[in-house]
């Protein structure tokens, strides 16, 4: 499940940066609305991937730390 979820997070960032250089943040990176609206967008693409992480993968990434004897 950790490969599928990897592979649909890679599907996402680059669905999310088409749209970015689409609407063309990189033409306006020295105005401040831009730039803002430009980090927000980074930040929603940084939440989305985490969450499709979580969602797909489940505990699967965390199933090593029980096998090793970990807390």
């Amino acid at each position: 499940m950790t490969m599928k979820a990897l592979g649909i997070m890679a599907l996402f960032t680059i669905a999310m940066i088409s749209i970015f250089n689409f609407i063309g943040f990189q033409d306006h990176h020295d105005e401040i609305v831009w730039a803002i609206g430009g980090a927000l967008f980074l930040v929603v693409t940084l939440v989305g991937n985490v969450w499709l992480f979580i969602g797909i993968a489940q505990e699967e990434p965390w199933e090593w730390i029980k096998k090793s004897g970990g807390e």
